[in-house]
């Protein structure tokens, strides 16, 4: 038996045949079980090979069509699983074959004493600390109020940073937009609005954009507009802002690192276009590249990547703007990494981007967070969701205070948006999705989460359909409104089990985190196989414990149904090769027809500043290129010459300018 790529190929998507068959009818690859943002493929290298060959297999966004993108099988490089034939996780017979004999009594509603003989059955997380069935005093007893919860808003946040919590400002309450062209992902976003979207809008890019390159690109042509947006240039935001405000919610727009620093650069541009000061918009629109290795498409090399993004970082600092930088962390769980993992690497992340900024750019480190942020995962363990966070809050109060020396209160406390678990949605029975999303949005409401994003029944299939969306939106408004979770701040504090939960992943993840500090820091660990090697084992961990029946999914591997028995029938989302096709043929068009004056000089100024260093920030260039309709291929392509590459990572088109 092979073992899993990925934590996400174990249970969820291995009813291939019913599938491939729709997938062959919409003129799509069969589903690959885990491109997401998820898929750590195997046999992948470290960030040298990234360099060497600039992409290994990864998956986009949980809520994208299940396809093997040809972008991504081109810049696979050699040794990296490209095969037409998905993993495919063995059902399990024999002994591993959970029957019913071998479930608790309690799951069956028999007995008197608890699991049968013979029950296999784990009562532990995931990173080894054992659940006792009752807790008490004793189980905190070292705790102090003061030095480790402390009241909402008060030093170490463990409770949350306002002391009103959502009395004073409920969650934004959002869906991840983008499939088709810019403008079927601006109807989306005014869709999801109409169904409630409230305080948001969260758009994500297609694997053309995120990979630095155009639509009319000659490996984008069946690629435009699949997995998420098409935003090669000015024009397609444009369009996909249109009519749609700039102010008065937060924008988000997730991707890469290369191609989120253009991001940036058109909110700077659309802005002042419209009047409007940049600093009176607010959201996330450029991305760390740490989750790059681990859940992203992209072309670029780690180098580039983290210059550019500390080039975004420093600008907005500097300029006030109000947009932050996404230091996601979601990454690192849905690649299979337990909530200990996570916690180490989110916190190490934070660590290496902020000392950075200090330390290269010269900010102040209050200037450099302004207001930090973190995106993480939610799954379904909820106790341990809810611990993972409030140790999340409390770490990171505690390392801006001891480690960068903070001064202000704003410094210290560190705002989590929630995507609930993709990994977690199956394939099988996807109405059970309905339930499993609830679930993870009250852990979500219950932690005091700025955001949430939820995945959406249909997660494991396509683009979210309306009926889905809906559902999931809904999901928000009834946790929000009809359960009274967001009457009270932190209500789960003084649990002994949560309390309990809370320091124990809080000390687990001190030891990885020790870790990494010994192997030079996150960069190194990542360049050393450390980080990689962690998540495959622990991700290899959980496909053996479902297989052997010590973990249950509904669906998967406890009360199976056969695929015709089940009644439900996932209306997939849809994008036609000749839509996709579209996009590139009015790319080459609109080339045509641009004013190439101003293109030109502000690509040379671009090209001539990319050859003044890593700390010469380009961000004033990119915008000025960016203003002047110059496209993503060519902006990052003259930076990449700049700094010794060529101009196009695939090394299928040339340079269209000269430049010195």
């Amino acid at each position: 038996m092979r073992p899993p790529r990925h934590a996400d190929h174990w249970p969820h998507h291995r009813a291939l045949g019913r599938h491939a068959e729709s997938a062959r009818r919409h003129r799509l690859p069969i589903p690959d079980r885990g491109c997401h943002r998820r898929n750590s493929g195997h046999g992948q290298g470290s960030l040298a090979d990234l360099r060497r060959y600039g992409r290994r297999l990864a998956p986009f966004d949980e809520r994208r069509h299940r396809m093997r993108s040809r972008l991504q099988r081109r810049s696979a490089g050699p040794g990296r699983y490209c095969g037409a034939q998905p993993f495919q996780p063995p059902r399990p017979q024999g002994p591993g074959r959970m029957s019913s004999a071998r479930y608790p009594a309690a799951l069956r509603g028999e007995g008197e004493t608890g699991p049968l003989e013979g029950a296999v059955m784990k009562y532990a997380t995931d990173y080894g600390y054992e659940i006792k069935p009752v807790y008490g005093p004793g189980d905190v007893a070292d705790m102090e109020y003061e030095r480790d919860l402390g009241d909402p808003g008060s030093f170490p946040y463990t409770r949350g940073y306002h002391e009103n919590g959502y009395r004073s400002r409920m969650w934004t309450q959002r869906m991840t937009a983008g499939l088709g062209s810019s403008s079927d992902a601006n109807k989306v976003l005014k869709k999801y609005r109409e169904m409630g979207q409230i305080g948001g809008m969260c758009v994500i890019h297609d694997r053309v954009s995120s990979s630095c390159i155009d639509a009319d690109h000659p490996l984008a042509k069946r690629e435009n507009g699949v997995l998420g947006w098409p935003g090669s240039s000015l024009l397609e935001f444009e369009e996909l802002m249109q009519d749609i405000p700039l102010t008065g919610q937060s924008i988000t727009v997730l991707g890469c690192s290369a191609p989120s620093t253009l991001r940036l650069a058109y909110v700077v541009a659309l802005a002042e276009k419209r009047g409007i000061d940049p600093t009176e918009v607010h959201g996330s629109v450029f991305e760390s590249p740490f989750g790059n290795p681990f859940g992203q498409t992209d072309a670029q090399p780690f180098d580039l990547n983290m210059k550019l993004f500390l080039d975004a970082a420093e600008y907005v600092a500097r300029n006030k703007i109000r947009m932050r930088g996404g230091l996601v962390g979601q990454h690192f769980q849905e690649s299979g990494g337990n909530n200990a993992q996570a916690l180490a690497i989110e916190l190490s992340m934070l660590k290496e981007i902020y000392g950075r900024l200090v330390d290269e750019r010269g900010l102040e480190f209050e200037d450099a967070v302004r207001v930090p942020y973190q995106l993480v995962s939610i799954g379904s363990r909820f106790f341990e969701e809810v611990a993972k966070v409030r140790a999340l809050r409390r770490m990171w109060a505690r390392m801006a205070k001891e480690h960068f020396g903070a001064k202000t209160e704003k410094a210290c406390q560190l705002l989590i948006a929630v995507h609930t678990s993709g990994r977690t949605m199956t394939y099988q029975q996807p109405l059970n999705n309905v339930a499993r999303c609830a679930i993870q949005t009250l852990a979500g409401a219950m932690v005091g989460c700025t955001a949430l994003d939820n995945a959406t029944l249909d997660n494991a299939y396509a683009e979210p359909s309306a009926l889905a969306a809906r559902m999931s939106l809904n999901t928000q408004h009834i946790v929000a409104s009809e359960t009274g979770v967001a009457d009270v701040v932190d209500p789960l504090a003084g649990s002994y089990f949560v309390e309990s939960l809370t320091n124990e992943v809080e000390a687990a993840a001190y030891r990885i985190l020790e870790e990494i500090d010994d192997l030079g820091g996150l960069v190194a660990a990542i360049e050393k196989g450390h980080i990689e090697a962690m998540l495959k084992q622990e991700a290899n961990i959980k496909f053996r414990e479902l297989n052997e029946g010590e973990r249950l999914v509904v669906g998967v591997n406890h009360l199976e149904i056969e695929p015709e028995e089940d009644e439900f029938q996932i209306p997939v989302q849809e994008v036609e090769a000749s839509d996709s096709e579209a996009i590139a043929r009015r790319m080459i068009d609109w080339k045509k027809t641009r004013d190439m004056a101003p293109i030109k000089a502000g690509v040379a100024k671009l090209h001539a500043d990319a050859k003044k260093g890593d700390k010469f920030n380009l961000m004033p260039a990119i915008i000025e290129a960016v203003k002047a309709y110059g496209t993503a291929g060519e902006i990052i392509g003259v930076i990449r010459l700049a700094r010794g590459l060529n101009y196009d990572p695939f090394e299928m088109i040339q340079c269209p300018f000269e430049l010195n």
